[in-house]
């Protein structure tokens, strides 16, 4: 069937991309360990990149730990990949298996689970207590009115004795994606995506208007959905409510949960799932995919024969139906939240030597005095190369409801 796909233009990220990308060029994965007065960010798989970006800078762009200053800016990936894929066992010890890898969130201290998804970042950062390893988390989602409630509790509550204080730093807009071959129609609505996640519709034909085949009718959907504790599952899963009456959409136990923003997802099904699988995927990990930033994790180091580019080949967004009376395609603006503790902000010391800022006033929030990193140019520059739209805005303890 025929599409109105993306369009994603070669200028996007042309001119810190332009003549490839040498690995010289990639931003190491802050997989080190942090000192003691280190910022220590963990959470989000999509937003993951804009934070390596905005710490190490890329191609022209400097990044906050170029210009050299004592203390640095750590953004811990959500897996052991780059890409956003969970690590495996060697192969050369039999089949892989899947392994949840683990960071040390400072030096001197033990090895600790990596969170993986901004709810679980947001999660971590709530059971730090007065341990202080991580300062900010990552999210697409802001706090609760629980997780207000309990951020405040003292730490010999279970807290942490202080508020959740949140920053916009950037949007980006949740797509789905299909196989670039695709029994799916032209469009999905909302509400057609309420059907298929809630296992009401199982078959392409059971889709109001469907023009395919009769046996492109027959074929079964296989509806993929973000693994849980990802953030990304919620941002969908929150934006298909409007179309369910405001009611949270309950997804059957037997969908498949695969790890978010992965075109793999797609791509490694059988040729007969493959046709008839959909995922919730965002432009902003789209775009870096089609301009080549992330590199084949499969193939074995070589300096003389690099890796090639991942790219979306075999992977398309559904952007839009035809105009007129025929619906438009779903589709949710989402935001880029950092989530520190209130008491960094009010409280903490001047955080680089001879300065008179704290961490938070230097990067993230500084109202009345001089723009924090995120919303200089450069700060803006380096969102931009990541994908995704600079959009700065300040939200103190805001939460996201109950």
């Amino acid at each position: 069937m025929s599409k109105r796909r993306i369009a994603v233009g070669a200028s996007l990220l042309a001119a810190v991309l332009a003549g490839g990308l040498a690995a010289s060029q990639i931003p190491a994965n802050a997989d080190g360990a942090p000192q003691t007065d280190d910022v220590v960010g963990v959470g989000s798989d999509v937003m993951q990149t804009s934070l390596n970006f905005l710490s190490d800078g890329f191609g022209s762009d400097p990044g906050y730990n170029t210009a050299g200053n004592k203390n640095r800016l750590f953004s811990f990936d959500a897996s052991g990949d780059a890409n956003g894929r969970k690590t495996f066992t060697d192969p050369a010890l039999g089949t892989p298996g899947v392994l949840n890898s683990t960071i040390i969130l400072r030096a001197g201290t033990k090895p600790v689970q990596r969170p993986n998804g901004g709810s679980v970042g947001l999660a971590a950062l709530l059971a730090d207590g007065g341990a202080n390893r991580i300062s900010f988390a990552r999210s697409p989602n802001l706090p609760t009115a629980t997780q207000q409630t309990n951020a405040q509790k003292t730490v010999a509550q279970g807290g942490l004795g202080s508020a959740l204080h949140s920053v916009q730093i950037a949007t980006d807009i949740d797509y789905i994606a299909t196989a670039t071959t695709t029994n799916a129609p032209a469009h999905l609505s909302g509400t057609d995506l309420v059907n298929i996640y809630n296992g009401t519709y199982t078959t392409w034909g059971q889709i109001p208007g469907y023009s395919g085949t009769s046996t492109q009718a027959a074929q079964p959907i296989k509806a993929l959905i973000p693994q849980v504790g990802a953030g990304m599952r919620n941002v969908f899963l929150n934006g298909l409510k409007a179309f369910n009456g405001g009611n949270a959409v309950t997804v059957p136990a037997g969908i498949t949960q695969v790890q978010q923003n992965d075109p793999t997802a797609i791509t490694s099904l059988s040729s007969t799932d493959q046709p008839n699988a959909i995922v919730p995927f965002p432009l902003g990990r789209y775009n870096l995919l089609s301009n080549g930033y992330f590199l084949n994790p499969d193939t074995a180091y070589s300096a003389s024969n690099p890796a090639a580019p991942l790219t979306t080949a075999g992977i398309s967004l559904i952007t839009d139906g035809t105009t007129g009376a025929t619906p438009t395609a779903w589709s949710v603006t989402f935001p880029y939240y950092v989530i520190f503790r209130q008491s960094d902000l009010d409280n903490d010391p001047a955080w680089q030597p001879g300065g008179t800022l704290n961490w938070v006033q230097t990067l993230f929030s500084n109202a009345g005095g001089p723009a924090p990193f995120v919303n200089t140019a450069p700060g803006k520059a380096l969102l931009t190369d990541a994908g995704v739209t600079p959009a700065y805005s300040d939200l103190g303890s805001t939460t996201s409801g109950p």
